[in-house]
């Protein structure tokens, strides 16, 4: 019997996070999803950044590319999707040392609106798995091959609902994914998904960015990059020529508080009351607002590393799937 290895990766729009579990070991890989085309490229591959070459054109990948080559799409049937999820299997491969005929079992998470289309939820597995051909990549001059057969598709948003079954099973849970383009929520009655919560805005954390750039513009007179908007969002206010805007930093706070607001504005106005339920946040923008989360939901949960929280469960469903 040939040996298996379980992937769970959350392609997200911001960030590729993937994990494995092989021979009762588990293998973590991240990086930003920004890929760009490139050509005979001499220069030395950084850490969180990976050269492939996949049917005969290169590609780099991570955090030596800009931010303008982020992916924007409201879709995931994109080839940056689909090459970031195969570079983040080689690097787990790599990384747990599996053997060439290892059989992977990939989950991996799609948008709600995908995830409950039939027609475009098909469309997307079959280029997930090549349409049944064998995947050759190489990734930093080493070369990888693998299948990928019967992925399972899983939703954004579950966060660590399926991971921890006997946590949730008796309670209801909202959970409040706030990722890099979308936010998405859902209400799970016990383990269950409520079919008409699952809703997706486009209040990620990129709207924000675009709100701070924008102030930026009017009120300093001044243009910023994408580049500059994710130091910006980093460090908590907006420099130029080495001088510290300390305004900046107030106006920043308030666009986040803000935007929160407009999370929960839109998540009441698709009926969600956050009443008789627990509230959980999970995606790596809960991260960057919390602050204020914590501010207007003082009971909710941040999950300890909350980008991963949807490859847990990811991983957990693998785990009953082919036990």
């Amino acid at each position: 019997m040939k040996e298996q290895i379980l992937i769970a990766c959350d392609c997200g729009k911001y960030q590729t996070k993937a994990m494995a579990r092989y021979n009762g070991n588990t293998f973590m890989t991240t990086f930003r999803t920004k890929m760009m085309s490139v050509s005979r490229l001499g220069v030395e591959i950084q850490p969180n950044s990976y050269l492939v070459e996949y049917r005969g054109e290169e590609k780099l990948i991570g955090d030596m590319v800009s931010e303008g080559h982020s992916d924007y799409s409201l879709s995931k049937a994109s080839s940056i999707h689909q090459i970031s999820t195969y570079t983040a299997i080689s690097q787990l491969l790599q990384k747990a040392n599996a053997t060439s005929n290892v059989n992977v079992h990939l989950a991996m998470n799609v948008p709600i609106s995908t995830y409950k289309d039939t027609v475009q939820k098909e469309k997307f597995k079959q280029m997930i798995e090549n349409q049944g051909h064998t995947i050759h990549l190489l990734v930093n001059g080493t070369a990888h091959s693998f299948e990928l057969s019967d992925v399972t598709i899983a939703f954004e948003g579950m966060g660590e609902i399926y991971a921890k079954p006997d946590t949730y099973k008796n309670r209801q849970t909202t959970v409040i994914d706030v990722g890099g383009l979308n936010t998405t929520l859902c209400q799970f009655k016990g383990l269950q998904p409520q079919v008409d919560s699952m809703i997706v805005s486009d209040l990620g954390i990129n709207v924000l960015k675009g709100k701070i750039g924008k102030v930026i513009n009017e009120r300093y007179g001044l243009s910023v990059s994408a580049d500059d908007l994710e130091q910006v969002l980093r460090y908590g206010y907006f420099a130029s020529k080495g001088e510290i805007y300390e305004d900046s930093k107030v106006f920043i706070e308030e666009l986040k508080y803000e935007h929160l607001q407009q999370i929960i504005q839109f998540a009441k106005s698709r009926g969600y009351t956050f009443n008789m339920s627990d509230i959980h946040f999970v995606g790596g923008g809960s991260i960057t607002l919390r602050r204020y989360i914590k501010q207007e939901f003082p009971h909710s949960v941040i999950l300890d590393n909350p980008q991963y929280s949807n490859c847990l469960s990811f991983l957990k469903i693998l785990e009953v799937k082919y036990a």
